[in-house]
């Protein structure tokens, strides 16, 4: 078994609560996502008395659960017993997000790929003391693995940091601007794979990255919610809201949802149909193992044939040790200006195998804005990034955080970012070509994209 180290330092108080607003702000516009849960009612979700929670009554109730006030509500029904309530529907790579706001006492936990006996992977909402979020266990697997970074003091406004290969991205410090106690706050989970690997976050802020090497549970299951232990059963709740689910495809495919979305696939996975060189001529490159490298296939980048003005591009890459990348978008001309080599043209989104979060690495736009962090993972490994240009907006996402977002109507000067402060463009980009080719760069050694996937937007009102 292997927990992904992280890249990232630790964030502090007044970042993390900005993180916290975004990512409530912008659950409901996610692509890919269909929610799970109506809100009223509790079709589509069953309760299970199946799971070793159910005990006390002889396995005949699973807890008490109902829907409050927009919410699934559940707690013990006599002490000392619970149980689960699950999805009808079954499935396999996905990531679920909710929102959450329990008492702190009763235990809790969203399950992965559950079994009707509450086999499955957990991602931990054990909010009480000594408990810890978002953390990762094996229920009814052996309890492995069990792996967490916090756990809760007496109060829920102190938490301690476990030594765990997965460092806490939280300072105790920053936690109670963070975690926003009797509020709404955002969990979610991802897995993929069979072994798993299961990426979790608490408000957009990710928390633990867990690689399972050994095959114990099978690849598709249920979504659950637990209630068991703790807390006092007659007026102590856990509550879950704006439940979605977002499948994932297999590489280089739509899922159904994206297809009724409007996304378009961008590459096959297979050929070059659609890419060429920055020069219009053929890639020299083979596609490698589902994937496109731009490194010596020919020219600056590698460009999709059609040119595009309003969207959000979804793709993943992975970097070789040392490389630097770059994906462009809204190239105008694919003639180099006298002087000047073709990323002029466009708009680069820097890819670095660097750890800072500069003007140069990854989830920049490149010179121009500075990402508000680094959340890139280590070169060799695939990341996950999302960019949306809407107009003069520019935002990026990276594996699952907001790193940079940009208006372009700020930059008035050529060589000047709005603060007055250099950079080398001889552009205003306020002035700046709404509509170009997308590229992914060649600068001196090997890197991959795959899932490469587009939505065009409507063009924003003035």
């Amino acid at each position: 078994m292997k927990v992904f180290p992280s890249p990232r330092r630790r964030l502090t108080g007044h970042t993390l609560a900005l993180a916290c607003v975004l990512s409530l702000a912008l659950n409901a516009a996610e692509p890919g996502f269909e929610s799970i849960f109506d809100g009223s009612t509790l079709k589509g979700w069953h309760v299970s008395a199946k799971t070793g929670h159910s005990r006390a009554s002889g396995n005949t109730s699973g807890g008490a659960w109902a829907v409050r006030d927009g919410a699934i509500t559940g707690t013990q029904d006599i002490p000392g017993n619970g149980g689960i309530i699950l999805t009808d529907q079954e499935f396999g790579d996905f990531e679920v997000a909710l929102e959450m706001n329990n008492d702190y006492g009763p235990d809790s936990g969203l399950f992965l790929r559950s079994t009707e006996d509450g086999k499955a992977w957990q991602a931990m909402i054990d909010y009480h003391a000594n408990g810890n979020l978002m953390g990762i266990y094996g229920e009814g697997l052996g309890g492995k693995p069990s792996v967490r970074n916090f756990s809760f003091l007496e109060k829920v406004t102190e938490i301690v940091p476990i030594p765990a290969p997965t460092p806490l991205p939280v300072l105790p410090s920053a936690w109670p601007s963070f975690w926003r106690h009797g509020q709404w706050n955002e969990l979610r989970a991802r897995i993929v794979g069979n072994p798993p690997s299961i990426t979790t976050w608490i408000n957009g802020v990710k928390m633990m990255e867990w690689k399972e090497t050994e095959l114990r549970h099978p690849e598709r299951g249920r979504i659950a919610l637990q209630v068991h232990g703790g807390g006092d059963h007659t007026r102590e709740w856990v509550r879950y809201r704006h439940i979605r689910v977002k499948s994932i495809a297999p590489d280089n495919a739509l899922t159904p949802v994206e297809r009724r979305e409007g996304w378009q696939l961008l590459f096959d996975g297979k050929s070059h149909a659609g890419w060429m060189n920055s020069d219009r001529s053929a890639p020299r490159t083979p596609v490698q193992e589902g994937s496109l490298n731009p490194h010596r296939a020919g020219h600056y980048m590698l460009v999709h044939t059609q040119a595009w003005s309003n969207f959000t591009l979804s793709l993943d890459f992975k970097l070789s040790q040392g490389c630097n990348s770059g994906i462009f978008i809204r190239t105008s001309s694919l003639t180099p200006r006298p002087g000047k080599d073709i990323g002029f043209n466009g708009i680069e989104i820097a890819l670095d195998d660097t750890p800072g979060a500069g003007f140069h690495d990854t989830g920049a736009l490149y010179d121009l804005v500075k990402p508000a962090r680094n959340a890139m993972k280590p070169s060799g490994e695939w990341n996950h990034v999302e960019i949306t240009a809407a107009g003069s907006s520019i935002s990026v996402n990276l594996n699952g955080e907001r790193v940079t977002q940009a208006d372009l109507a700020q930059f008035k000067t050529a060589h000047r970012r709005p603060d007055g402060s250099p950079h080398k463009f001889d552009v205003a980009y306020r002035d700046h070509s709404g509509s170009g080719f997308i590229g992914l760069q060649d600068h001196g050694a090997p890197c991959w994209f795959k899932n490469i996937k587009i939505k065009p937007l409507p063009s924003p009102i003035p």
